[in-house]
């Protein structure tokens, strides 16, 4: 993949937590509109890695790019605003909303109502809210919810509650989604949904990276995977390359085949 084709980009990322290296000379470019995969055993790096391209760490070496401009040490919230939405490894919902509500939460980045412009109550204030409503039960129509829109966010079984996170993430309007172990907790049937929900989003021009154990979920929806292991890059390829190579079949079986 030539650099021009890169839309996230990591150049050699490091991050130690004390004597721990979490991640080590990391590096890999995911294309625009590809479903890419962050794959390894467990603390491997995986989550590390997202939480430094959602700003949630800062690197101690290394770069992050997002369409060319440079985004390592940002704050998160700029990082949103410029178009990075994730979901995460623990459900991350706020238990005392409805799952509407939780959804709405998505669009703080996308609208402009402050504190003094709802106590004022500005013509466009309810516009604004009408659209954000509207849009967040699209949202939940296309994950599959919106018959829950009124539920409590805490009711719903812990798969439909990723679900509900993917919508909220979508609601910020990301160009790259960051999608945390999305399978965990859900049924076949739901996973199947689950496949088609992230080719979809796919399809709408978003970049998606996942990290992901449901391997047959992996290798059926993603053009690429990255494979690290103890915090370093072991191999990277199609699906197809991932699942020929020894190296990986050593780190997760522990032997060569």
């Amino acid at each position: 993949m030539s650099v021009g084709e890169a839309f996230l980009k990591i150049d050699g990322v490091c991050k130690a937590f004390g004597g721990v290296q979490a991640l080590y000379e990391v590096s890999f470019s995911v294309a625009p509109r590809h479903i890419h995969a962050l794959i390894g055993p467990n603390g491997a790096g995986k989550t590390t890695l997202f939480n430094i391209i959602s700003g949630a760490f800062t690197p101690d070496r290394g770069s992050v790019f997002l369409d060319g401009v440079a985004i390592h040490g940002r704050p998160m919230h700029e990082l949103v605003r410029r178009g990075i939405g994730r979901t995460f490894q623990n459900v991350e919902l706020f238990s005392t909303m409805t799952v509407l509500e939780n959804v709405l939460v998505g669009f703080h980045s996308r609208t402009r109502c402050g504190l003094l412009d709802a106590m004022v109550r500005w013509p466009w204030v309810g516009r604004e809210e009408r659209w954000a409503r509207q849009r967040a039960m699209e949202l939940l129509d296309m994950v599959g919810l919106a018959n829950a829109a009124q539920r409590m966010a805490v009711d719903l079984p812990f798969g439909w509650q990723r679900l509900v996170e993917i919508a909220r993430a979508l609601a910020s309007g990301p160009k790259l989604l960051l999608l945390d172990e999305p399978a965990a907790g859900l049924n076949a049937v739901e996973t199947e949904r689950l496949s088609q929900l992230v080719q979809k989003i796919r399809s709408l021009g978003v970049t998606v990276l996942l990290v992901e154990h449901d391997m047959n979920l992996t290798m059926d929806i993603c053009d690429r995977i990255v494979v690290l292991d103890r915090g370093r890059k072991l191999a990277e390829g199609t699906p197809r390359e991932i699942q020929a190579s020894e190296a990986v079949m050593e780190a997760y079986l522990g032997k060569k085949r």
